[in-house]
């Protein structure tokens, strides 16, 4: 009898010690870029007149547009990554929520963007706010794989906070 009243304490408590892993909305934020387009449509006013500052946003918007759909094609597997990453630094999360997902283009060179991504964490408890900035991933990674979601992962993992706001 005593053996299993010990399988059944290890058990119970094996279970216990298991970090809940938080539920992530599945809604994502509309994504934003700045980069090469806001960069060229003063330059392109000079050839196109004011429609030129129209088409250098237009390109930002397309590329935004680009990357939006790579992390909608990946969600399944960025949520779980990011549910795993925040259930082992902040086990008492609940819920993550995207609230914004702003990409730029990295100073020096246009081919490389990073993230800003503010993320709410809802407890029981509390709510806390972080904002985070991701390591630079090449423009055509971000607009065609899962890249955007290991960087936001690997931000998080390292801690690379900007800000963080707790009520």
């Amino acid at each position: 009898m005593k053996p299993f009243f010990f399988v059944l304490l290890v058990v119970l408590s094996a279970c216990s010690s298991v970090p809940q892993v938080p539920q992530v909305n599945s809604e994502l934020p509309d994504v934003t870029y700045k980069g090469r387009g806001a960069a060229a449509g003063p330059m392109l006013v000079g050839a196109m007149g004011p429609v030129g500052i129209a088409v250098g946003f237009a390109i930002d918007e397309g590329i935004a547009k680009e990357i939006g759909l790579a992390l909608k094609d990946s969600q399944a597997q960025g949520e779980k990554e990011l549910a795993t990453v925040i259930a082992e630094l902040y086990p008492e999360a609940e819920l993550v929520k995207l609230l914004s997902l702003e990409f730029k283009a990295q100073r020096g060179n246009d081919d490389f963007a990073f993230a800003t991504v503010e993320l709410l964490l809802r407890s029981k408890v509390n709510e806390r706010q972080l904002c985070l900035l991701t390591n630079p991933g090449s423009l055509l990674a971000l607009k065609e794989t899962s890249l955007s979601w290991s960087l936001i992962a690997e931000s998080i993992s390292a801690n690379r906070i900007c800000k963080q706001i707790q009520d």
